[in-house]
């Protein structure tokens, strides 16, 4: 138990240590502006703006964290209970910066909820579909740093 403890807690690290290095190394250039179809412009930045970008990096970082640990447990014993509970931090997550993405960013807003939302429904399906998870969760996990990379 304290094992796979352990495994996912450093899953969970090891992420955000990605994550973070990711957002320090990319700059933007003509080719990852094309491939990338949602942009929304922001010039100069106000104090108050890079305020609401440090809450919503945050929050994203929550998200995703919560996303792996839900990943980590379906790909384990594939507990309903645990998978369901993760499902619901998933959905709490996301709810605590989900009204200011929407403001802020209505296309990136439906774009992440396009996965984020049959995940959350699939995890507190009673006959969960493993394999789907898995795949609504990567979907979303790179919505969520390509919306971070614009947000930066």
């Amino acid at each position: 138990m304290n094992v796979s403890r352990l495994l996912t807690n450093g899953l969970i690290f090891g992420t955000m240590l990605l994550l973070s290095a990711c957002n320090n190394t990319i700059k933007p250039d003509e080719h990852n502006q094309e491939k990338n179809p949602v942009t929304n412009e922001r010039s100069d930045k106000s104090a108050a703006e890079t305020q609401d970008a440090e809450g919503i990096e945050t929050g994203v970082a929550e998200v995703v964290q919560s996303i792996n640990a839900l990943v980590t447990e379906g790909s384990a014993e594939a507990d309903p209970e645990k998978i369901q509970e993760l499902g619901k931090k998933v959905s709490s997550d996301w709810d605590s910066i989900e009204k200011q993405v929407e403001d802020d960013f209505p296309d990136w807003y439906e774009r992440i909820e396009k996965n984020l939302y049959p995940l959350i429904g699939e995890s507190g399906n009673p006959e969960k579909d493993t394999e789907k998870i898995e795949e609504l969760s990567k979907a979303a996990i790179e919505d969520l740093q390509l919306f971070l990379k614009e947000v930066n």
